[in-house]
């Protein structure tokens, strides 16, 4: 991914909010993360007690990150819109009613009808407070995906413990720290 310094054009904020949501996935579907009932598009309850604190911690972190700092850059609604934008359970879900896709030869977000969907433009105040917190979380995100074995302070995060998120987690962690200061 690009240094973010300026405003994502949509293309860039897209494929920040498809990285995300893949993490995501990985995370959501890591085989210690254990729910209370089966989840779905709509609800997923967690079961803390058999959750990891460490591996609730990581991906409470990143899903806030994708809430906070990734999803003001794309339009209104695309997590609940776009497939690869959406929820892991709403994801896998082949009858989830997704109205928007992303094409790529145009770099444009589009409607059932190939009506383009809008991006948002932050203002330049909005930008100076959404690019710095981006880059330090995804400088943290690293630490505990990636460096959570070599690096004490991150593994003292996790609890105290180690945890693989596994070679697609860190992938998709790499793609978000790709040009980032």
């Amino acid at each position: 991914m690009p240094i973010l310094n300026t405003h994502p054009t949509p293309a860039e904020a897209y494929e920040m909010g498809t990285t995300y949501a893949a993490l995501l996935r990985h995370l959501y579907n890591h085989p210690e993360f254990h729910y209370l009932e089966p989840p779905n598009a709509v609800i997923y309850k967690i079961d803390p007690d058999r959750t990891p604190p460490g591996l609730f911690f990581t991906t409470d972190f990143v899903q806030n990150t994708y809430i906070k700092y990734s999803l003001p850059f794309l339009p209104e609604g695309a997590s609940r819109k776009c497939k690869e934008l959406g929820n892991p359970w709403a994801y896998a879900d082949p009858n989830y009613p997704w109205e928007w896709t992303w094409d790529s030869e145009a770099a444009a977000m589009k409607d059932a009808s190939g009506n383009v969907i809008e991006f948002p433009e932050l203002s330049s105040a909005r930008l100076h407070e959404i690019i710095p917190d981006l880059a330090t979380r995804n400088y943290f995100k690293r630490k505990l995906v990636i460096e959570n074995d070599t690096d004490p302070k991150a593994k003292a995060l996790l609890s105290g413990r180690t945890i693989d998120f596994g070679p697609d987690a860190r992938a998709e962690v790499e793609k978000l720290n790709e040009g980032m200061p």
